[in-house]
């Protein structure tokens, strides 16, 4: 059984109105086809279809019509069942980061090894980065079912995994990164295969609100994850954080593997699937030049100003490296016979180029105060885990609104990169605000304060998503949604890095004189910088003097966010929307 799709519509015949003004593939500099020119024209999707034959339109499946006027589209079968499916694992995909950002304190302080927490988010965020792309290539191949199960199955391992390691295992650490890496080769599916399978069944112009549900959804499981991740880490543990999503893993799988099934006619046209043509197709030489170049980036920026100065030869040499890994990979992607993990020719023309510069500087700025947030409550305002997580959850509730408003907008007006600009600004002003809190401040603000960034986070990420999507032809929509994902992913990579590195190094340079003579001086700031717990055991006067340092060190973070998010502002104002086909 197969479901009928977007590219399944063939053009037997095309709409009166689209005789003559197809817009080419890529991004049309022509500005008589710019975005207002393409919605008067009453533009609509063309798609490059797998078998094109004039006797298709008398043998479609409900929802299922020659011509790609969507005002006549009607869902599938199944359709709610498949919704269900994929937005329990978008609900997954924001609750386990929120939920993580919310417990990594307590989880590396357990293994007394707080100095290396960000390594709980960073080794999800590799493998999930390096494999999303992925995904979009096997399934082209395999079809989208396969990889739903992947994906699925692969993430609930992992979850399950995390929470079995034992606080007596020898490296206990170690496993929990290694398993959090797991958790994140299916991670990278999640979101990434609810978009392709929607933008197989949903034409291109009804998409948006159906994007939005799926923000709301993520925005929903990232509220959960804020709010409940504390609680239950304070009440039965932090394990159960990664326990309880195994049972709607088994939901989602259950669901999926009844109502999710492959294209009618497959993406791949007549070609034989085997496993010899995953080689040929899929670019895993990049993808290991990536995650090994990211990984020993990662690794010189977790020992850099942490275990080690960062003018040792191997911190040098790991970030020297790993630069010129990067350029390596860059060469291979360009040269590949396969299909790249990243398409270089996605990053032609300046609307692409400019889109993805601010989809990367998004992703830095939106992880790196996510990452920071549970830290600075903990820390300097000495929250419980409960408290922090409650201190989360209203203002993320500005996500799934942000992404709501974004939908609207997307189906009504258009205005895509209009949305991308005033996204990215939330995103500045709230990084700010929470920049200006003073060590200590009133405690309203710690709830007003945060809300601006949340919004424009559930704003930005369907902009730019569409920006992208509306820039190339419907055949480019699968390898185009999963290089959004990775190069914000790419992004988050680096935030989570870069700003537990400002931290970290911000403590092993003012600890030692902040503190002064005291007795054990050493050992203290060792339980210092390896358990956030630790700081609450401490006296009163070394406490405030340990809480300062932190605080400096984490406004030195959330202004390296503002300042990249006002970077992703400027890429925004001069992008241009030509050549977008309308989303209205």
């Amino acid at each position: 059984m197969t479901y009928p799709t977007v590219q399944d519509r063939q053009v037997v015949k095309p709409d009166r109105h689209l005789t003559n003004t197809t817009v080419p593939p890529g991004v049309v500099d022509d500005p008589e086809h710019d975005a207002f020119a393409v919605a008067d024209e009453n533009q609509h999707l063309l798609t490059r279809t797998a078998s094109a034959s004039s006797s298709s339109s008398s043998s479609q499946t409900p929802g299922h019509h020659s011509s790609l006027d969507d005002d006549g589209w009607t869902p599938p079968p199944y359709f709610i069942f498949i919704q269900i499916a994929l937005m329990s694992n978008v609900f997954l995909y924001g609750f386990d980061g929120t939920i993580t950002a919310a417990t990594y304190a307590i989880i590396s302080s357990e293994f007394g090894a707080a100095n290396t927490a960000s390594w709980l988010t960073t080794a999800y965020l590799v493998t999930s980065t390096a494999f999303q792309p992925l995904y979009g290539r096997v399934s082209d191949i395999f079809g989208r079912r396969v990889c739903f199960f992947i994906s699925t199955i692969t993430f609930a391992l992992g979850c399950l995994w995390c929470g079995l390691v034992k606080s007596s295992a020898e490296n206990g650490m170690i496993w929990v990164i290694v398993a959090r890496g797991l958790t994140g080769f299916g991670g990278g599916g999640l979101m990434t295969m609810a978009t392709i399978v929607n933008s197989d069944m949903i034409p291109f112009r009804r998409r948006g609100m159906y994007q939005a549900l799926q923000n709301g959804m993520f925005g929903f499981g990232a509220i959960c994850g804020a709010s409940f991740g504390g609680s239950v880490a304070d009440g039965i543990g932090w394990r159960w954080c990664f326990l309880l999503q195994v049972p709607v893993s088994a939901f989602a799988l259950a669901v999926g593997w009844v109502v999710i099934k492959n294209p009618v006619n497959g993406v791949m046209g007549g070609e034989e699937r085997t496993w010899g043509l995953i080689w040929r197709k899929v670019d895993f030489t990049g993808a290991f030049l990536l995650v090994t170049a990211i990984s020993i980036q990662l690794v010189g920026l977790s020992l850099g100003g942490n275990e080690l100065p960062w003018s040792s030869p191997w911190v040098v040499a790991s970030l020297v490296g790993s630069t010129a890994m990067l350029v390596l990979f860059l060469v291979v992607e360009a040269k590949t016979r396969a299909i790249p993990v990243i398409p270089l020719r996605l990053l032609k023309g300046s609307l692409p180029l400019l889109t993805q510069f601010a989809n990367v500087c998004a992703g830095l700025s939106a992880y790196a105060y996510l990452f920071n947030l549970p830290l600075f409550f903990q820390v300097v305002l000495l929250d419980s885990a409960t408290t922090a997580g409650a201190r989360l959850a209203i203002p993320s509730l500005a996500t799934p609104i942000g992404g709501l408003i974004a939908g609207v907008v997307m189906s009504r007006w258009g205005k895509l990169i209009t949305l991308v600009r005033i996204g990215t600004a939330l995103m500045v002003f709230g990084n700010a605000l929470v920049t200006s809190l003073a060590f200590e401040d009133s405690r309203w603000k710690y709830l007003v304060y945060i809300f601006p960034a949340n919004l424009g986070q559930g704003i930005v990420y369907p902009g730019i998503l569409f920006t992208s999507l509306a820039t190339f032809d419907h055949s480019d929509h699968a390898v185009t949604a999963s290089t959004v994902y990775l190069i914000r992913s790419l992004g988050t990579v680096y935030g989570v890095a870069i700003t537990s590195a400002i931290v970290q190094t911000t403590l092993s340079v003012r600890l030692p004189g902040a503190l002064g003579e005291i007795p054990d001086k050493w050992r203290v700031i060792d339980e210092i910088r390896h358990s956030v717990s630790a700081i609450k055991d401490l006296p009163p006067d070394i406490q405030l003097k340990a809480r300062e340092v932190y605080y400096e060190g984490l406004q030195l973070s959330f202004a390296t966010s503002t300042a990249v998010a006002a970077a992703a502002v400027g890429a925004a104002l001069l992008a241009r929307a030509r050549g977008l086909r309308s989303t209205k």
